[in-house]
């Protein structure tokens, strides 16, 4: 619920300030498809030798991706992208305890976009910054999950490039990659079901939205 109010405050203030100062034109808000890829982790070699080396991993998926940007200057701009997507985490120790938990997942990223040079027809641009991620179990649980596992916010770097097609005066296809860096969720049951090594994570998300121009 929390995750959800601050979507939708950073939303209205953007859209009201952008009314207020009279620069809904610099406005555009994509929608589109995103990839997700996440990377395994694995406590081998990190650990002490009394314990049994554990790994995680994420099966890959596609979300929904939604963005808004507003730009400022020549090269300058800041976003702030949405996403949304079901997953499963696999965890496994090599003593032979395996388990799972199914959530679904969303992302809130801002970020700082520096537009490169450019023609009409086609804008790249690179950008980086920051946000949250949330993992919300969805209850299908396998093996030795016990207990029942959380929901838990996961901070997060970001990092990416892509470019702008114009399409129209109005319209426009946005081809990007985003690499997101975030710890890997343990549902807060790492102590009490062992589930979760509790390592970054590297996520690759390439994405193709649908893009209006104000």
């Amino acid at each position: 619920m929390k995750f959800r109010l601050t979507l939708i405050i950073v939303v209205m203030a953007l859209a009201s300030m952008a009314h207020a100062q009279g620069i809904i034109s610099n406005l555009s808000i994509g929608a589109g498809f995103e990839g997700l890829f996440p990377a395994a982790t694995s406590t081998a070699g990190k650990t002490s030798t009394s314990f049994y080396p554990t790994s995680q991993r994420t099966n890959n998926s596609v979300g929904a991706i939604g963005d808004l940007r507003y730009d400022f200057g020549k090269h300058s701009a800041v976003g702030f992208a949405f996403t949304i997507n079901r997953d499963t985490e696999y965890y496994f120790a090599t003593s032979g305890y395996t388990s799972q938990v199914q959530s679904n997942n969303g992302e809130l990223i801002g970020t700082y976009i520096f537009r490169l040079p450019s023609n009409e027809k086609v804008k790249p641009f690179a950008m980086f910054g920051g946000g949250l991620v949330r993992f919300a179990p969805n209850n299908n649980l396998q093996n030795n999950v016990g207990n029942t596992p959380s929901a838990v916010n996961k901070a997060a770097f970001a990092y990416g490039f892509g470019t702008d097609l114009k399409v129209s005066d109005h319209w426009g296809i946005r081809l990007q990659y985003r690499g997101l860096v975030r710890q890997s969720p343990d549902y807060k049951l790492s102590s009490s079901d062992a589930f979760g090594t509790e390592l970054k994570a590297h996520v690759a998300e390439p994405s193709i939205q649908l893009v209006y121009h104000f």
